[in-house]
């Protein structure tokens, strides 16, 4: 230690008074600019003495690990006895230079808060050029570890969206002609007074099986591209039925599930994706309260009494027999981040995703529970008292026809074969093309032989919309319909812009082919009884 006794000057004798308040000013100085320093950095400092265990700590520290004094370095970080090997502290000490860490430290300080640093240690060296200490420098990056983490999340969904609208495209042109010929099917069964009711229902699970993977199409491509679509009138039995179905094969044996679901509950206005996705979380939630033990899972679905408003509800319940939820934590339930689960058992956000969805329907969630006897999940959503246009327009028979020639362009020859056989049908006569490019040379040179054209979105060498600016330059009022089995390809200001009149998604029905093709070109007259044409297209 450097005291006035000692201090000499080079000569080696005793400096005098003056010199020696000189220079004990200039260390005092220099430890209040180091002690500024070390307590003006917002992050992490540690000096480690030659025992590797800390000797110093600045209030960075001290806030998080008050008792770091004579702890090592993976005992402050790491809350372990061992050594990290990889880590900054290790290569330091071994190399004698500065070395930086890229090693992600997940756990810091006594309270399990999950943190991630970059820590940089610099050797302190004597004279003898000999590793006497370190300095630890930290900084905290878990925010900018979290953002980073998500981004590359997004990025994996941006490539599974761009990959699910190409399998999308491609999947909902196999399933337009297996629509389309089936109902066409049943439509010439029909005009031949075949009357087999079997045969009849065959068709209709066929057609049915077909909508419900249309429906799956567009649910991955909802998930993956984040789509939020609009609210439909529906029933909500059909979406229970398949969550639950999902749920069996997916919970352990050791849980019970049980059904009562109602079909007389009415419809409500949903989007039956994020519903299907409540559903899944609400039972998800549910296992996870029994898990390791066994246990019942209960979903119910019936019509409750009219509230004091006069509305009817809906009410759509899941219960649990687990552990309980504590009462006074019944009210944070559904803040987001909060969660009752071990902090790698989720992410705190399904219940908050749950109520967000409910709240945007109209609808509400309520929550009971006991402590060791489980918890019960209420939602309710506001039955809606009307008819949807589909329903109005009734059965097969009461199908919109028309007249007038149609341009068809698509790539896939089915495509174009089954649609042009089912606006034959309707009245109409059919030019179908499966090479945008012939049928651009074609409409070139007679642009008014046609009354309307038909589309696909996605096609080799010219998309519909490329094709559909090029014939509005032809011929600005021909109306254009867009046919695309992936909607977020196109937005609604780029199909303005190539003068679109409207697009739909495939595959399509034929009563809502009849319907959209109707308003431009269709009549009043009704096509129960018309001739099916099977003549193939010039």
């Amino acid at each position: 230690m450097i005291t006035s006794e000692n201090l000499r000057n080079n000569e080696g004798t005793l400096l005098n008074s003056s010199e020696k308040q000189v220079i004990l000013n200039a260390l005092f100085e220099s430890e209040a600019q180091k002690k500024a320093i070390f307590e003006g950095f917002c992050g992490i400092l540690i000096l480690f003495g030659q025992d590797m265990k800390a000797q110093w700590i600045n209030k960075g520290v001290y806030q998080k690990y008050p008792d770091a004094i004579g702890k090592t370095c993976h005992e402050i970080f790491c809350s372990q006895t061992d050594k990290c090997g990889s880590c900054a502290f290790q290569k330091s000490l071994q190399s004698g230079k500065i070395e930086s860490s890229t090693q992600r430290i997940g756990i810091f300080g006594r309270d399990g808060d999950e943190t991630v640093f970059d820590i940089t240690a610099s050797p302190v060296k004597d004279r003898n050029d000999k590793v006497s200490g370190l300095i630890v420098i930290a900084q905290n990056v878990t925010e900018q570890y979290r953002l980073e983490r998500q981004l590359r999340h997004t990025q994996k969904m941006e490539a599974i969206g761009t990959l699910a609208g190409g399998v999308a495209h491609d999947f909902n042109n196999v399933l337009t002609p297996i629509m389309g010929y089936t109902e066409i099917i049943r439509l010439k069964l029909r005009q031949d007074g075949f009357s087999d009711k079997a045969v009849y229902d065959y068709l209709e699970q066929i057609l049915k099986a077909s909508k419900r993977a249309k429906s799956l199409v567009e649910q991955v491509l909802t998930f993956s591209r984040s789509i939020e679509k609009k609210a439909v009138l529906q029933y909500m039995h059909p979406i229970v039925k398949e969550v639950m179905k999902l749920m069996r094969v997916t919970l352990p044996s050791t849980i019970v599930i049980t059904e009562e679901v109602s079909e007389q509950c009415g419809r409500v206005l949903i989007d039956p994706v994020q519903i299907h996705q409540v559903l899944i979380n609400l039972c998800t939630n549910a296992a996870h309260a029994m898990v390791g033990r066994h246990g019942m899972l209960k979903v119910k679905l019936d019509k409750v009494l009219p509230a004091g408003d006069g509305r009817e509800w809906l009410e759509l319940s899941v219960s649990d027999t687990g552990s309980g939820i504590e009462a006074e934590l019944l009210d944070r339930i559904f803040e987001p981040y909060f969660s009752t689960k071990e902090k790698t058992s989720g992410t705190g956000m399904g219940l908050a995703m749950v109520h967000g969805i409910i709240s945007r329907q109209g609808g509400r969630i309520d929550v009971e529970s006991e402590i060791g006897k489980g918890s019960v999940f209420r939602v309710h959503l506001p039955v809606v008292q009307r008819e949807t246009a589909n329903e109005q327009a009734g059965a097969l028979g009461n199908l919109q026809s028309g007249s007038g020639t149609i341009l068809l362009v698509d790539d896939e020859e089915q495509v174009v074969q089954v649609t042009g056989e089912i606006l034959q049908s309707l009245g109409y006569e059919i030019v179908g093309r499966t090479s945008p490019q012939d049928a651009l040379q074609l409409f070139s040179s007679s642009p008014h032989d046609f009354d309307l054209v038909l589309t696909d979105l996605t096609m080799p060498g010219l998309t519909g919309l490329e094709l559909s600016e090029r014939m509005k330059g032809l011929r600005p009022d021909i109306p254009i319909i867009l046919f695309t089995g992936y909607s977020d390809q196109v937005s609604k200001d780029a199909a303005v812009e190539a003068g679109i009149n409207e697009y739909c998604m495939k595959p399509i029905s034929m009563r809502d082919l009849s319907i959209v093709v109707g308003r431009f070109l269709g009549t009043d007259r009704e096509t129960s009884h018309a001739a099916l044409s099977t003549a193939r297209f010039r």
